[in-house]
C-alpha cells in the first residue's frame, strides 16, 4: 500500500505549476531586459562613432578652408572670394532617442549654428565689404564641430582619430 503522505494533492500541483510559469516569466523578463539594454547601448555607440566621423570631417574641412585662404592671402594680399564648407550632413536613419537629449539637441542645433555663421559671413562680405567675416565663421564652426565630436566619442567611450597637423588652422590664435 502507497503512503498517503508522499502523494501530491490536486493543489500542491497547481501551485507547482504557478510557481513554474512564475519562475520562467521572470527570468524571460530578466533576459529580455538585459538584451534590450544591450541593444540601445550598441545603438547608442553606432550613433555617436557616426555623427563624430561627420563631425570630424567638417572639421577637417574649416581647417583646410582656413589654411587656403591664409596661403592665399599671404600671395596677393587680397581675401579669399571662397564660401564657407556646407555644413555637415548627418545620415538620414540616426535614432536620435539612443542618446541624451540634451546632447542630441546641441548635436541637431548645430546644423543651424552653422546655417547662422554662413549668413552673418556673407552678409559681412556683401554689405560691410568685410570678407574676412567668413574665416572667423569657418574657425567657429569647424572648432565647434570638433568639440561635438569629442563629446561623442566620449559617450562611447572612442578615443580621437589621429588626424595629425589637419586642425592646427582651427586653433590657432
Amino acid at each position: 500500500m502507497a503512503d498517503v503522505a508522499s502523494i501530491w494533492t490536486t493543489k500542491e500541483i497547481i501551485g507547482s505549476i504557478i510557481a513554474t510559469g512564475v519562475v520562467s516569466a521572470s527570468a524571460s523578463s530578466v533576459i529580455d531586459f538585459f538584451r534590450a539594454r544591450s541593444a540601445r547601448r550598441r545603438d547608442k555607440v553606432y550613433l555617436c562613432m557616426r555623427i563624430a566621423a561627420v563631425l570630424e570631417a567638417y572639421a577637417v574641412n574649416c581647417a583646410a578652408f582656413l589654411q587656403g585662404t591664409s596661403a592665399l592671402y599671404e600671395e596677393t594680399k587680397s581675401p579669399s572670394p571662397g564660401w564657407m564648407p556646407d555644413a555637415p550632413v548627418y545620415p538620414d536613419d540616426v535614432d536620435w532617442k539612443s542618446i541624451e537629449p540634451g546632447t542630441a539637441y546641441k548635436v541637431i542645433s548645430f546644423l543651424n549654428e552653422c546655417l547662422v555663421h554662413g549668413q552673418d559671413a556673407t552678409f559681412s562680405d556683401h554689405f560691410e565689404n568685410n570678407p574676412f567675416k567668413v574665416e572667423d565663421a569657418a574657425k567657429k564652426t569647424g572648432t565647434r564641430a570638433y568639440e561635438l565630436a569629442n563629446v561623442l566619442r566620449a559617450i562611447a567611450g572612442l578615443h580621437p582619430p589621429d588626424l595629425g597637423r589637419a586642425l592646427d588652422p582651427l586653433f590657432k590664435k
